[in-house]
């Protein structure tokens, strides 16, 4: 299970640092080399994507018995907790003014984050879940 929050907390986190690039690349332009992160930012960018991955692990659970209206549930309060974590965190660092469009914009950089991360788990997964269906034939084929 740390291995997996570890994993997911590292996709998140990545995501996090390509949307704070081209956020800053569209607002500065050309002097994006001009323009510095505060190095508290890191630590929090690992904090809050920690936090996110464990939810996320959590929240999700096994594979095992899944219902489709458990998994929608799960999906409904998975994004709850993401958005409540990210926005609080967000808030209490400075990251976005409390005014409708900083609010709107730190719910597109969630969603951003959101969609790679899932494309980027979901991929590694399908790699994951290939090579072991792989040696299963390959098993099937021998015994």
């Amino acid at each position: 299970m740390l291995k997996k929050i570890v994993n997911v907390t590292a996709v998140i986190s990545a995501s996090v640092m390509l949307v704070y690039f081209l956020y800053s690349w569209i607002s500065y332009g050309n002097d994006i080399t001009q323009k510095q992160m505060p190095v508290t930012d890191l630590p929090a960018i690992l904090i809050i994507s920690f936090i996110c991955a464990a939810g996320t692990v959590l929240i999700n659970g096994s594979d095992e018995a899944k219902s489709r209206k458990g998994t929608i549930l799960r999906y409904i309060i998975h994004i709850i907790f993401l958005t409540a974590v990210v926005l609080t965190g967000g808030y209490i660092l400075g990251w976005y003014t409390p005014s409708v469009l900083g609010i709107v914009m730190m719910l597109l950089s969630i969603a951003f984050v959101y969609a790679v991360t899932f494309f980027s788990l979901y991929y590694t997964g399908k790699k994951t879940a290939d090579k072991v269906n792989e040696k299963i034939k390959e098993n099937n084929k021998n015994g």
